[in-house]
């Protein structure tokens, strides 16, 4: 999978899954200083705007295949429903080359003006900043546009103890099953990301 390290619409998906489905998601390393890179986007069949995708995680490990019960994504997400042009200072200072996993080079430049860079979200997206999403965490996640486009990475995998996840994240995979409830925005009001942690939290 190409990976992206910016959000857009336009970026497309990498493979597809039905309600009920679960999918491994092998997620590259993050730099220090750079931005994220996120294995996706993910394409829910059947899912429209309006809807809402439960994504239950069920374990995460490191690149060299051996689970880790702590082991948690620092970003995970649906596709931005619309996105404004970033300002052109703005686009300057962007740290190396854009990401834009598999975009149609004929698009590349007009997606490359408005792409938001992966942790710019805020609240639209969840991630280890707000809670640790270990095994047993459960994400619902308003969709934006045909399809979702779930993507996920910047895996964190905190020793005994380890107070936050401010280290860059490491490969590694994540296991998800993903749900789908139609028109999950009116019917249950979910406006934005909903994380419900495992209550009992694993340690490494």
């Amino acid at each position: 999978m190409p990976g992206h390290d910016r959000w857009h619409p336009a970026i497309p998906g990498v493979a597809e899954v039905i309600t009920g489905g679960t999918v491994r998601m092998e997620c590259a390393a993050r730099r220090p200083g750079e931005d994220a890179v996120l294995c996706g986007p993910l394409v829910v069949v059947g899912a429209e705007p309006g809807d809402v995708i439960v994504v239950d995680v069920l374990g995460a490990g490191r690149a060299d295949g051996v689970y880790c019960a702590s082991g948690h994504p620092g970003l995970i997400g649906c596709a931005p429903r619309a996105v404004r042009a970033v300002p052109e200072g703005a686009a300057r200072t962007a740290r190396g080359p854009m990401l834009l996993g598999g975009v149609h080079p004929a698009a590349r430049t007009r997606v490359a003006a408005e792409a938001v860079r992966s942790e710019a979200r805020g609240r639209e997206i969840g991630g280890c900043a707000i809670a640790p999403l270990t095994a047993g965490s459960r994400i619902l996640l308003p969709v934006h546009v045909h399809g979702a486009k779930l993507s996920v990475g910047d895996l964190h995998f905190p020793a005994r103890g380890a107070p936050d996840c401010r280290a860059a994240g490491l490969p590694g995979w994540i296991d998800l099953r993903i749900n789908l409830t139609r028109r999950g925005v009116e019917r249950f009001r979910v406006t934005g990301p909903m994380l419900m942690p495992d209550p009992s939290p694993r340690i490494a």
